[in-house]
C-alpha cells in the first residue's frame, strides 16, 4: 500500500472515530498520533517524538509543546493539539511562543485532529508567520494535500527542501487567487494591456466596459482550449512543469470558475505513452546491468514531463520531456558533469526550479548512449539519501 493509500485509509479510520471523542486527549490518541505514526515516527519513542516538550519561553518557564518530532534527537517539528471541536484560530498564539523560543525547529503544526495547520518563519528567521504556509482537512485530502505531508515524513523531511517548499506554496496560491479574480473579473489595467494593440481609439471607461466581456468571453475559450489539448503547454513546460505549479484545489469551484475547472479537469489527462515507458524500460536495465538496486525505482507522470525517481518524488533523478520537436531529459547534475558523460549532446542549464541540466535527444533511444549519465544520476540521489537519513 502506498502513501496516498495509507492517507486514504487513515482518513476513513478518522471519519469513523470523530464522533465518539469528547476531549483533547482522546483527539491526540484517537487522531493525531495516528497520523504522526503515518509520517514514519514512532510515537513511543521519545527520541522521535517527545509528549509535553518543555519550550520556555522569555520569563514564562515550563512552557509545554503537546508533540516535538524529532531527527538526530532535536525537535524539528511541533505539534500542538487541540480537542476535534476546537477552533483553530482561538490558537496559535500558543504554538507562537514555543516556535520563536526554539530557533532550531523551522515548522510548527496546528491541529484539532481533523483539520492541520502548518507555520514556518518566511517573513523573518525564528519568527513564526502569522498565516499558515498550507492547511488541509483530513476528512477530504486533496492529491497536493498528500504531496505536502509527503514532504514532513520521516523519511523526506528536508528542512532546507521543505522550507522553499513552503514559499513556493505561498507564491502560487497567492498567483492563483491573483489570476482567479483577474479572470473573472478583468482590472481596467489588465483590459488595457490586452487591446492595446486592439484598439486605435483612446481608451475611455466606455471602451473599456466594451471589450470587457468580449475578453472575459476570450478566456474561457482559451482556459477550454488548454483543457482540449490536455494541458500539454507545449511552448512553456520546460519554464514552468505542472507539477511545480502547485494550485491548491480546496477552494469552493464555483459555476463560472474556469481557472479550477481546468485544473481539475488536468488530473485526469494524463496519459503515460509507449515513449516514456520505453524510457524507464532503457533507465531500469542500465541500472540493473549496472549492479544498481532498483526494487524502490518509480515513475510518475503528470501533463507536462515524466518523472524517474527512487523511492518517492522528492528522489527523482531523470525528468523526461517527450515533445516531439523538442524531446529532451533534465538531470540534478551540473552541467560540467554531464557534458564530459555526454559530449555528442547538445547540454544547457535547465530552466529555474526544474532542475540543474538539460539534454536535448533525438529520440528516446538516444537513453541508450547515455549509460554513465544514467548512472551517475541515480548514485548522486541515492547518495544524498545517505546523508538525510
Amino acid at each position: 500500500m502506498d502513501f496516498k493509500q495509507e492517507l486514504e485509509k487513515l482518513s476513513l479510520q478518522l471519519i469513523e472515530r470523530k464522533s465518539h471523542i469528547i476531549n483533547e486527549e482522546s483527539t491526540k490518541q484517537a487522531l493525531i498520533i495516528p497520523f504522526i505514526q503515518k509520517l514514519g515516527y514512532d510515537v513511543f519513542n521519545p527520541l522521535e517524538v517527545e509528549p509535553e516538550f518543555v519550550s520556555d519561553f522569555g520569563i514564562k518557564k515550563g512552557e509545554k509543546v503537546d508533540y516535538a518530532i524529532k531527527k538526530d534527537r532535536k525537535p524539528i517539528i511541533f505539534v500542538e493539539a487541540k480537542s476535534v471541536n476546537e477552533k483553530l484560530h482561538r490558537h496559535s498564539s500558543q504554538i507562537y511562543r514555543y516556535f520563536n523560543a526554539t530557533p532550531e525547529v523551522r515548522f510548527s503544526i496546528l491541529t484539532n485532529g481533523t483539520e492541520y495547520k502548518l507555520f514556518t518563519d518566511l517573513k523573518k528567521d525564528n519568527i513564526m508567520d502569522d498565516e499558515p504556509f498550507y492547511q488541509f482537512n483530513i476528512e477530504s485530502l486533496t492529491n497536493l494535500d498528500i504531496e505536502v505531508i509527503e514532504h514532513f515524513t520521516k523519511e523526506d523531511f528536508d528542512i532546507e527542501e521543505n522550507i522553499k517548499f513552503s514559499q513556493e506554496l505561498v507564491y502560487t496560491n497567492n498567483i492563483h487567487s491573483t489570476l482567479k479574480e483577474l479572470f473573472k473579473n478583468p482590472s481596467d489595467d489588465f483590459v488595457r494591456f490586452l487591446i492595446k494593440d486592439l484598439n486605435n481609439q483612446r481608451v475611455t471607461s466606455l471602451v473599456l466596459e466594451k471589450f470587457r466581456p468580449i475578453i472575459k468571453k476570450a478566456i474561457n475559450h482559451t482556459l477550454l482550449e488548454i483543457i482540449g489539448e490536455g494541458l500539454s503547454f507545449t511552448n512553456v513546460q520546460a519554464d514552468q512543469p505542472k507539477e511545480d505549479i502547485l494550485v491548491s484545489d480546496q477552494t469552493t469551484v464555483e459555476e463560472d470558475d474556469m481557472l479550477i475547472e481546468a485544473s481539475d479537469t488536468s488530473k485526469q489527462t494524463v496519459l503515460t505513452t509507449d515513449e516514456e515507458l520505453r524510457a524507464f524500460s532503457i533507465i531500469k536495465e542500465t541500472l540493473e546491468v549496472s549492479g544498481r538496486d532498483v526494487e524502490n525505482l518509480k515513475y510518475k507522470d503528470n501533463a507536462s514531463y515524466f518523472n524517474v525517481m527512487n523511492r518517492v518524488i522528492t528522489k527523482w533523478f531523470i525528468r523526461f520531456f517527450s515533445d516531439k520537436e523538442n524531446r529532451n531529459i533534465i538531470t540534478r547534475l551540473d552541467t560540467n558533469i554531464v557534458e564530459k558523460l555526454c559530449p555528442d549532446f547538445r547540454i544547457e542549464p535547465a530552466p529555474k526550479n526544474n532542475g540543474v541540466s538539460r539534454i536535448y535527444i533525438n529520440s528516446v533511444e538516444d537513453l541508450l548512449e547515455m549509460k554513465s549519465l544514467i548512472i551517475a544520476c541515480f548514485d548522486e540521489v541515492k547518495e544524498s539519501d545517505k546523508v538525510t537519513t
